[in-house]
């Protein structure tokens, strides 16, 4: 099957690794037919656990993904009328 996802989110109970597609949370489950996705319903990923990134052949931690500050702009004052 080959490389399954670029970012592994988790493992689970048996020592699979977790990615994500479309659908959700899933790993590779193995059974006398073959190799199949198993779709975790109510998984979701430790934010104490950094995710991992395949990159160059290698895996490595991904950085999170910040948000960017919005630039605030300046309240513009009205002027009163006399």
């Amino acid at each position: 099957m080959g490389l399954v996802g670029k970012i592994e989110y988790g493992t689970w109970k048996d020592g699979s690794s977790i990615y994500k597609d479309s659908k959700g949370y899933y790993y590779i489950a193995v059974n006398a037919e073959g190799m199949y996705k198993k779709h975790l319903k109510s998984w979701k990923p430790s934010k104490d656990v950094p995710t991992l990134c395949f990159v160059n052949k290698r895996w490595k931690t991904c950085k999170p993904a910040t948000r960017k500050a919005a630039a605030k702009a300046k309240a513009k004052r009205k002027t009163r009328r006399l």
